[in-house]
C-alpha cells in the first residue's frame, strides 16, 4: 500500500499523484485529518481510497492514531506534503519503523535560516527527500549536508489536458495587453512590489487582474490604497480565488508572478501550459521554464525598477512577438513539466525504496 499523508497548498499535485499510481495498478491510500478538500470528488470518482482521521485537537494524539491506521493497513510508503505534516511524519516513522517515508520539500525560502536548519535536521528518519526544484535541493545540501545521500529533484507537473492554449492571439489589441496573476495575496508573493511597479512602468496599455485567496485583510486593505494612491484603480484589479483559473488563463494576453521565493510554482506551469507569455521573478528554478526574449521576461523582485522595466518591455511587444512566446510556453510546459515524467520520477523513487527493503 502506498498512502498519501495530507496536502495544504499541494493538493493538485499530490492528488495527481496518487491518481496517476493508482492507475498503474497500485494501492493508493489518501489520508487527511482536515475534511472538505476539493480535491475528494475526482479521487473517490477514480476509485481512489479517501481516509479522514478528525483531528482530536491533540498533535500527540493525532500522530498516535495515524500511525495505529497505517500499522493497521499495512502501509508500505508514506508520502508526505509540506512542512507541518513532514514533521508529523517523521513522528510517525518513529513509531512504525518499517514504514517508508518520503517527505516533499515544496518551497524554496532562503529566510529563517536557523529554523529551517532544525527542521531538516529531524527529516534524519526520512528515507528520501523530495525537492520540487533544484534551487530547493541546492539549498537544503547546503544547510543539511547529511541529507544528501537522500535528495532528489521531481518538479512539479501540470495537467495538459486541462490547461491548454485558448486559441486567442495574445497581445491581439495593443492597445490592452491583459496580465493576470493567479497566486495568494500575501507579502511573500510580492503583491505590493507588483503594484509599484506597475505605477512606475507607466504603460497605458498594461492591465493586472490578481486572483488569490486573501491571506489577511490587512495586507489586502495595504494593497488597495497603494492601488488608489498611485492611481491604478482602472489597470490593476484584485479579485477572490477562481476554481477554474484555465478560464483566467484563457482571457489573458501574459501571465506575472512577482513572488519574492517559490519552488516550482503550479500556477507558473498552468500559465505556460496554456501558451501565455510569463514575466516573472527571477527566483528558484523560474529561469528555467521563462527564457528572456524567447517566452517571457525575468527580473529582481527586490528592485521596483527591475520589474518595472521588464512590464515596459512587455508593453512593447509586438503581438507576433507574444504569439511566438506563447507557442514556446506551451512546449516548455509539454517538455518539462509533463505528467509522463512527474510519474516515471516517482515510480523510479517508489521502487527503489521498496526494493531496498
Amino acid at each position: 500500500m502506498i498512502a498519501s499523508l495530507r496536502l495544504g497548498g499541494a493538493e493538485r499535485q499530490l492528488s495527481g499523484l496518487a491518481l496517476m499510481l493508482h492507475a498503474e495498478g497500485h494501492e493508493v491510500e489518501v489520508l487527511t485529518y482536515r475534511e472538505g478538500d476539493f480535491y475528494a470528488k475526482p479521487l473517490r470518482e477514480s476509485g481512489v481510497k479517501l481516509t479522514v482521521i478528525p483531528h482530536p485537537g491533540n498533535e500527540k494524539r493525532l500522530v498516535e492514531e495515524i500511525a495505529a491506521h497505517l500499522r493497521q493497513t499495512g502501509c508500505e510508503i508514506l508520502i508526505s506534503y509540506l512542512v507541518g505534516t513532514n514533521l508529523k511524519a517523521c513522528f510517525i516513522k518513529q513509531r512504525c519503523p518499517g514504514l517508508r517515508l518520503v517527505v516533499s520539500e515544496r518551497n524554496c525560502d532562503t529566510g529563517k535560516w536557523l529554523y529551517n536548519t532544525l527542521r531538516l535536521r529531524l527529516y534524519k528518519v526520512a528515507d528520501a527527500v523530495v525537492c520540487n526544484s533544484y534551487a530547493q535541493e541546492a539549498l537544503v545540501r547546503k544547510r543539511c549536508p547529511s541529507l544528501n545521500k537522500k535528495l532528489t529533484t521531481i518538479p512539479n507537473f501540470v495537467d495538459a489536458a486541462r490547461f491548454r492554449p485558448s486559441g486567442r492571439k495574445p497581445g491581439a489589441d495593443s492597445s490592452r495587453i491583459s496580465i493576470v496573476t493567479t497566486a495568494r495575496l500575501s507579502d511573500r508573493k510580492n503583491a505590493i512590489g507588483l503594484i509599484r511597479a506597475a505605477a512606475m512602468a507607466a504603460c497605458d496599455n498594461l492591465y493586472f487582474d490578481w486572483y488569490g485567496a486573501l491571506s489577511n485583510d490587512k495586507y489586502y486593505g495595504h494593497c488597495q490604497k497603494l492601488i488608489r494612491k498611485l492611481g491604478l484603480e482602472d489597470r490593476f484589479h484584485i479579485h477572490p480565488g477562481c476554481e477554474n483559473v484555465e478560464d483566467l488563463y484563457a482571457r489573458a494576453d501574459a501571465f506575472c508572478l512577482p513572488s519574492f521565493y517559490e519552488g516550482t510554482s503550479n500556477s507558473l506551469a498552468e500559465a505556460l501550459a496554456c501558451g501565455l507569455p510569463a514575466v516573472c521573478s527571477d527566483v528558484s528554478d523560474t529561469g528555467r521554464y521563462v527564457i528572456p526574449g524567447n517566452n517571457g521576461l525575468l527580473f529582481n523582485p527586490k528592485k521596483i525598477s527591475s520589474a518595472a522595466a521588464a512590464l515596459r518591455t512587455l508593453a512593447r511587444t509586438s503581438c507576433e512577438e507574444l504569439a511566438k512566446w506563447g507557442k514556446e510556453s506551451r512546449r516548455i510546459a509539454e517538455q518539462d513539466l509533463s505528467q509522463t515524467l512527474f510519474l516515471q520520477r516517482y515510480n523510479e523513487l517508489l521502487g527503489g525504496l521498496v526494493g531496498g527493503k
